[in-house]
């Protein structure tokens, strides 16, 4: 099964959809090729674990691993 593949946990999903609720209501997100996302879309393609929805997870849990681990702020001081 390759990443793309798998299935969100019931955990992650709810993470991600409340992550994706605080946002602003006027808040898009573009993803590559696919095109741009109102938030509440992002949310109906989280919930419907579609390929966008699977994608959107994955960002968000990548970023969240990226914060924890200090690895964002490490690229982010990487030119100072």
């Amino acid at each position: 099964m390759t990443e793309k593949d798998e299935k969100i946990s019931e955990d992650v999903k709810e993470l991600v959809i409340a992550r994706l609720g605080v946002m602003p209501s006027t808040y898009k997100l573009s993803i590559g090729n696919e095109g741009a996302f109102t938030k509440n879309q992002l949310i109906e393609h989280v919930i419907a674990e579609d390929r966008i929805g699977n994608q959107i997870a994955r960002m968000q849990i990548n970023f969240i691993k990226a914060l924890t681990t200090g690895k964002f702020i490490k690229t982010l001081n990487k030119d100072e």
